[in-house]
């Protein structure tokens, strides 16, 4: 278990000479995942991330990127993992409280990313869904609480329909990666993780997990934490979720 591939303590700061500390708050997140026609949580397209991460928050691939939030985990587990996909080369994600004025550092105001997403298998759409089903070295995890998953309820106010996708299983942790909080501490980031890796769900000859959720949020943390597990050669994440595949496909 790699915990500090994704994630980095407060002490741990003082030793990188040039980072950009950001706080990642739902707005920020919010903003960033809204389309020119003003679709919230669909999927948007490189070209508009990017253009939104350059010029509001001077972005660069080459910066040390520590990210952190007051929130939910999966608020800054969400922005890393855009973050990851465009192909930012060093993204941490804070874990502990901090007091953000005792480490402000001098960061590049030069900002440049590439003009395609370098890790493209990172982020799927909907579109590209149905040719996934076809490989047998592929599973699918739904992520949400089970009554999103059975169909009991939607889970979102704008979500019109219930129910879940074909070949996704139901992740028995229970929709849990909405519920971590952001000022977790590490013995407790520990214990998630040892969580995930019991259940029963993986199996070893899997080369390629695709998590899903409502809109890509909670998913995004699942990912993340499957990543520093090693669960797979290859973890993605299905963007939009439900929210996106259910408007397309059951009206």
């Amino acid at each position: 278990m790699n915990i500090s591939k994704w994630f980095i303590r407060s002490d741990e700061i003082l030793s990188i000479k040039n980072f950009y500390l950001l706080n990642i708050t739902s707005d920020i997140t919010n903003d960033i995942e809204t389309d020119k026609n003003n679709n919230y949580w669909k999927y948007c397209s490189f070209d508009e991330i990017k253009e939104k991460l350059l010029n509001k928050y001077h972005i660069s691939q080459e910066t040390f990127i520590v990210l952190y939030t007051k929130e939910k985990l999966m608020i800054a587990a969400r922005f890393a993992w855009l973050l990851y996909w465009i192909g930012c080369k060093n993204i941490k994600i804070l874990i502990e409280k901090i007091d953000p004025s005792l480490f402000m550092r001098n960061f590049s105001q030069i900002s440049n990313l590439p003009n395609i997403p370098l890790r493209s298998n990172v982020r799927l759409t909907c579109d590209q869904l149905s040719n996934e089903f076809l490989s047998l070295t592929t599973k699918f995890i739904d992520v949400r609480t089970y009554k999103e998953y059975s169909g009991e309820i939607t889970g979102y106010s704008y979500v019109h329909h219930s129910g879940h996708i074909p070949n996704f299983q139901y992740d028995p942790l229970n929709g849990i990666y909405g519920e971590i909080n952001g000022d977790i501490t590490w013995n407790e980031l520990e214990e998630y993780l040892k969580m995930m890796s019991k259940i029963n769900i993986y199996d070893k000859n899997m080369k390629k997990i695709i998590y899903m959720c409502g809109t890509g949020w909670r998913a995004s943390l699942a990912a993340i934490f499957a990543e520093v597990l090693n669960l797979a050669d290859t973890i993605t994440v299905l963007d939009s979720g439900w929210f996106e595949w259910s408007e397309r496909y059951l009206e």
